[in-house]
């Protein structure tokens, strides 16, 4: 195994702690696929089918650079599992984060909400992808509380978010109802943006909450990127025009104009923002926010991930609040 150990170091930073855990998974994958009798799970010693098996795996990860997470086939996400294929975007854990932090603050307001209000809090997932932001929440939020809808101009991505969807549904691990459509959110008129509106929620008048982790890499970003990204994942999924912050724009922009996505107009929801979008770092914050200030949005936050790096721009469009900008986690 050693040898195997030496292999996984060139992909894994030269850290060996690393690369002895990701020898680690591989085996448990290889042994998965081979093994049926959970029994023979605990047995260690490799045959030479699982060990051929076990090369040819390491063989995608160093010489094709393949992401460890496509190899496995999942990765996990808020307590679930999420399918992962390749092109479509591998869930980080900067979006993890975020997302667990949107369902803690969601949680006690619904619990609340259900009480007082009949309809169902409409959310949209902007650029969903794997569907890993609406199905988590769909997972997490209080029972029939919420209704979740992903949307994505990609078709890979759209039939992995359902396939992700039907495999959670099937094991009754989604409490909210989740939907999935085709929409290019850049380009779509705005006849377009209304009928989905229409269609898409109870009350046929816009969204409470819109999340976003849109693409916001730049094309010179992009050149610097790794072998594990630009080969294997969805070019159009990571990158924007306009320094990495056309969505967001757009975003913005499609939230508030008349008949827009956001539904404002929601007297329970006074403390919880109303769009938040994930960022690619400080570089991006002033351009946003001064976008959305423009857009009418009144109270801005960023909000900044584990590693201290600015990740989300969260917004919200009220008449009752000053403008105001101020970075919470400082």
């Amino acid at each position: 195994m050693q040898h195997m150990i030496k292999r996984l170091l060139s992909v894994n930073g030269n850290n060996i702690n690393q690369a002895k855990q990701e020898l680690k998974w591989l085996t448990q994958h290889v042994l998965q696929k081979t093994r049926k009798n959970s029994f023979l799970l605990k047995e260690k010693n490799l045959n030479d089918f699982e060990k051929n098996l076990l090369n040819e795996l390491i063989n995608e990860r160093v010489e094709k650079s393949k992401p460890l997470q496509y190899i496995l086939g999942t990765q996990p996400f808020c307590d679930l599992e999420i399918i992962t294929e390749s092109p479509v975007l591998i869930p980080r854990w900067e979006t993890e984060e975020w997302t667990s932090k949107v369902i803690s603050m969601l949680v006690p307001f619904l619990q609340l909400r259900k009480d007082k209000v009949r309809t169902k809090f409409e959310i949209l997932d902007v650029c969903t992808g794997s569907g890993c932001i609406a199905l988590s929440l769909a997972h997490h939020l209080p029972t029939n509380s919420s209704n979740i809808h992903g949307i994505d101009i990609s078709s890979n991505a759209l039939s992995l978010a359902k396939l992700n969807y039907f495999t959670f549904n099937s094991k009754n691990q989604l409490k909210n109802s989740v939907n999935f459509s085709k929409l290019d959110i850049l380009n779509a008129s705005q006849n377009e943006i209304d009928l989905f509106v229409k269609k898409s929620t109870e009350n046929g008048k816009g969204f409470n909450m819109i999340l976003s982790n849109p693409p916001y890499v730049t094309h010179k970003e992009y050149e610097t990127l790794t072998d594990d990204v630009k080969l294997w994942e969805d070019k159009i999924a990571l990158i924007a025009d306009k320094d990495g912050i056309a969505f967001h724009e757009r975003i913005a922009h499609l939230a508030t104009k008349n008949n827009g996505l956001l539904y404002i107009k929601d007297n329970m929801q006074n403390d919880l923002p109303q769009l938040i979008m994930e960022i690619g770092g400080s570089h991006q914050v002033k351009k946003v926010i001064d976008y959305l200030k423009n857009c009418g949005f009144k109270h801005l936050e960023i909000w900044k991930d584990a590693a201290k790096k600015d990740r989300c721009v969260v917004a919200k469009y009220s008449e009752n609040f000053p403008v105001s900008y101020y970075d919470r986690n400082n």
